[in-house]
């Protein structure tokens, strides 16, 4: 074997021992998977965790097709509402909590005027579980069946508004303003006497502790993201 052809292949082998230990730091620090509806887009929401996650490998999504995509390549938590958890069979290590408080009101958004609950016939919402779950999750807030239009990110909520596709919208209160700040609708709200737990996290895998651990003591701004101001 030819220096040149030697030189090459230590170069190889050197950096696949380079990648090796690369991935060995990131899994020593653990792997978060995130499902958390926000008013910023997720690849923001992802570039924001994982700053303030150092040594935790973040990974942020919006879609629940994506959610179960993501837990099958493995994961060591997961930080998402507790009804998602709940749907899994997860149990809760961290509750998050604003406020004092562990959960958030919710509200019926319309134009014009302030949806009644018992009459709505259509309403937009997150995509949460799938169909029949939000199908569900929506009855029980609005406190009986109606037909339920899915989407997959908060900003396509407005849409289905301005297009009439469905008489009004279920949202966190918290998410109002953007909402309103993003579009020149006359948006009125009608909040609901339910309250929905806000984002907890649920251990998965091995590096689970760590991942917690930095969950903890994740800083401020990226917790206000996920729309709380500390965990219990």
């Amino acid at each position: 074997m030819t220096d040149t052809a030697t030189r090459i292949g230590e170069a190889v082998a050197l950096g696949a021992i380079t990648s090796l230990v690369t991935r060995d730091a990131a899994a020593a620090g653990g792997r978060l998977l995130v499902f958390v509806h926000t008013a910023v887009k997720q690849r923001a929401l992802q570039s924001a965790l994982q700053e303030g996650l150092a040594g935790v490998t973040v990974t942020a999504v919006g879609r629940i097709a994506d959610v179960e995509r993501a837990l099958n390549e493995g994961q060591d938590a997961v930080l998402t509402l507790p009804i998602v958890l709940a749907a899994r069979g997860l149990a809760l290590r961290l509750q998050g909590i604003r406020g004092g408080a562990a959960d958030e009101g919710y509200a019926l958004v319309g134009v014009g005027r302030a949806p009644d609950p018992a009459s709505v016939a259509s309403v937009g919402a997150l995509d949460l579980l799938g169909r029949e779950g939000t199908n569900a999750f929506v009855a029980d807030l609005v406190g009986r069946a109606t037909k339920v239009e899915r989407v997959t990110k908060v900003e396509d909520l407005l849409p289905l508004l301005q297009m009439s596709v469905v008489e009004s919208v279920l949202l966190a209160t918290r998410l109002l303003p953007d909402v309103r700040a993003a579009s020149q609708l006359s948006l009125i709200a009608t909040e609901l006497p339910k309250r929905v737990l806000l984002p907890a996290v649920a251990s998965l895998g091995p590096a689970a502790d760590a991942v917690v651990d930095g969950v903890r003591r994740m800083p401020a701004n990226a917790m206000a993201l996920l729309g709380v101001d500390g965990w219990r």
